[in-house]
C-alpha cells in the first residue's frame, strides 16, 4: 500500500496513465471519447482534465482503501488497466511520474476535484489490484456517460 504527492504539468487537457513500453502512449480521441471524458485501449488511459493546462497536484493512491467520491469531486471515472512489464507512466506531453507496480490487472480510478481558492488544481488517482468495469462516477456538464462507451481508442502519432 502507497499514498503520495507528486506535482506535474498538465497540457492539452488531458492526464494519462499508461505502461511505459509503449511507443506511442498516448490516444487521439473520437468525438464519442471526448464526450464520455476518456480515451482507453490496452495499456493507455487519457483522462479530459477540468483546465486546458497547468499545474496540478496529484495524489497517488496503489492498493488503498477507496473512501466514497467526496464532494468537491466533480468529475470521477473507473476503468481496467492491466500492469505487464511493472512500469507505469501518469502525466501529459508536457510532465510524468513514473511508477513500478506489481504485474497484474488493476481498477484505476481517476478523480477531478474543484480547483481551490488560490486556483490550485487537484487530480486523485487510484491504482488498486483487480479487475472492473468501465464506469463514469461521476459526471459534470461536459461529460455524457449514459451511451455505450468507445474503447478503441488508436495511438497518437
Amino acid at each position: 500500500m502507497a499514498r503520495f504527492e507528486e506535482g506535474a504539468y498538465v497540457s492539452y487537457s488531458q492526464i494519462c496513465v499508461f505502461l511505459s513500453s509503449l511507443d506511442h502512449p498516448y490516444n487521439d480521441w473520437s468525438d464519442r471519447s471526448y464526450s464520455q471524458g476518456f480515451a482507453w485501449r490496452v495499456g493507455s488511459a487519457s483522462f479530459k482534465t477540468l483546465v486546458d493546462e497547468g499545474d496540478h497536484k496529484i495524489n497517488l493512491f496503489i492498493n488503498e482503501e477507496k473512501p466514497p467520491l467526496s464532494a468537491g469531486v466533480v468529475r470521477a471515472f473507473r476503468v481496467p488497466f492491466t500492469v505487464k512489464d511493472k512500469n507505469v507512466e501518469i502525466g501529459s506531453l508536457s510532465d510524468v511520474i513514473p511508477l513500478e507496480l506489481p504485474e497484474g490487472n488493476y481498477a484505476l480510478q481517476v478523480e477531478f476535484i474543484s480547483p481551490s481558492l488560490d486556483g490550485v488544481c487537484e487530480i486523485n488517482v487510484r491504482l488498486n489490484k483487480g479487475a472492473c468495469g468501465f464506469e463514469v462516477l461521476r459526471a459534470d456538464a461536459e461529460i455524457n456517460g449514459q451511451d455505450d462507451f468507445d474503447l478503441d481508442a488508436v495511438p497518437a502519432t
